[in-house]
């Protein structure tokens, strides 16, 4: 199925539209002013979840938390560079929280552009090739075991950069389950 482009004019109605909704207490997913006032007021985090960027993967939503409980830092197949590291290490150190959750997820896009052959006709970039470091040779073992291992070697790369409580998970972008591949 082919991707739907929308224009850049559509996309900002649409945004502008979505806050308008939220601001006046009938936005269509749940969430509430008076929760992001509080929020704003008093940030109490309690976790830190490095993911992707997929759309699919909204991490508040998919733990069911409000504004000001977790902070997302998301990439590209919750690639790690430098940025990333640091927003981690100010969540730790300056918010406090007791957590940083890897979560990787099903249907990758990145991961799966990091599997592909070069004649695919895909370039490598930062993402890919940082992947490609977290997998190693696993071309044959699919998309699957690449989404575990790269969730691994994450968790073991910030557990050496930030000394905090890290744990690993991969969310099943068709059933909405959660299952942890490595704990605290």
């Amino acid at each position: 199925m082919p991707i739907q482009r929308r224009s850049p004019e559509w996309a900002l109605a649409e945004l502008v539209a979505g806050n308008k909704r939220f601001v006046e207490g009938s936005s269509r997913h749940g969430h509430q002013l008076a929760a992001a006032v509080a929020a704003a007021t008093s940030p109490r985090p309690y976790a830190a979840i490095v993911g992707c960027m997929d759309s699919r993967v909204p991490v508040e939503a998919v733990f069911d938390q409000d504004f000001g409980a977790v902070c997302a830092i998301r990439t590209a197949g919750h690639a790690l560079d430098g940025v990333a590291v640091a927003s981690v290490t100010m969540a730790v150190e300056v918010l406090g929280v007791a957590l940083v959750l890897v979560l990787g997820h099903t249907r990758c896009a990145a991961i799966a552009a990091t599997l592909a052959p070069e004649s695919s006709g895909r370039r490598r970039n930062a993402v890919t090739e940082t992947i490609a470091r977290n997998i190693g040779a696993i071309g044959i073992e699919g998309i699957g075991a690449a989404t575990g291992r790269h969730v691994v070697a994450t968790v073991r790369t910030l557990r050496g950069s930030v000394g905090s409580a890290v744990a690993g998970a991969v969310y099943d972008v068709d059933t909405g389950r959660v299952e942890v591949l490595s704990t605290v």
